[in-house]
């Protein structure tokens, strides 16, 4: 396994994740024709992970509204993942991160339905280019994103992954253990974001290892299944997202969770 960090795609951004002395940077694209910026940046990007000793490990689109009110694929949408998907393959990005939103008035196997061959379009050019396609697990405009999803999209699109990050299964009051035990052997990206939940109630995203994560068990649980892919830092508090905080909060989850990675 590797570490990562989720970052801007522009020199700064690049520069960040050298700054940390990390070497993997995963792009977060959800802004309306951002897919079209990276992929015409391509070659700027190439030229700063170069200079800067980042590889890019996964992009992806969270949020976006991929299915119309009527169901029907969303061209504008399909058009930037595809562009994504060739900007992952120019950059050697092994990993496209995405989910499919919820239709409203259909019934939820009506939406799997569609949602699935969209997911089809989408790795019909992945396939072409070498690249994998994950399901990310957030319900932010997806409806692959726990056990119900999951077994109906993996066996209908085969090579189908999951980006997992464990706080949206603690989130919704899951067992993210017994998830990982179940669907490990999908995962082909995972966040690294820590979680605290009190009497019921979300109350923050801290650094990994401020939190109430298990994170040795999950760490064993990404052994078992053999996972050698990127373990993507994702600073995602409102307490540690501002001045010394910021840095101090990274890499405390940096030396936190490289404990837990055996050196190659």
């Amino acid at each position: 396994m590797k570490l990562g960090i989720i970052s801007g795609w522009n020199d700064a951004g690049l520069a960040k994740v050298a700054e940390y002395g990390i070497k993997y940077a995963e792009f977060c694209i959800n802004s309306p024709k951002e897919g079209s910026a990276v992929y015409e940046n391509v070659g700027n990007i190439k030229e700063s992970c170069k200079k800067y000793g980042v590889n890019v490990a996964a992009m992806g689109r969270w949020g976006v509204t991929r299915l119309l009110p009527d169901g029907s694929f969303n061209p504008e949408e399909l058009e930037q993942d595809k562009l994504l998907v060739n900007a992952a393959a120019e950059l050697g990005c092994p990993v496209f991160n995405m989910g499919v939103n919820p239709v409203q008035g259909m019934s939820f196997e009506e939406n799997a339905a569609i949602a699935i061959e969209y997911i089809k379009e989408v790795k019909a050019v992945a396939d072409e280019k070498g690249v994998k396609v994950a399901l990310y697990n957030c319900e932010w405009g997806n409806i692959f994103f726990n056990k119900r999803g999951w077994d109906i999209a993996l066996p209908a699109v085969p090579g189908l992954g999951i980006k997992y990050d464990t706080s949206h299964c603690i989130n919704r009051n899951g067992d993210t253990l017994k998830e990982m035990l179940e669907y490990g052997k999908y995962i082909y990206h995972f966040h690294v974001k820590g979680t605290l939940r009190i009497d019921g109630n979300h109350v923050d995203d801290p650094p990994a290892g401020l939190d109430l994560t298990p994170w040795g068990a999950v760490m064993d649980l990404l052994y078992i299944h053999d996972y050698e892919g990127v373990l993507s830092i994702e600073p995602h508090s409102h307490v540690w997202s501002k001045g010394k905080r910021a840095d101090w909060g990274v890499m405390f989850t940096k030396n936190y969770i490289s404990r837990f990675i055996l050196e190659d």
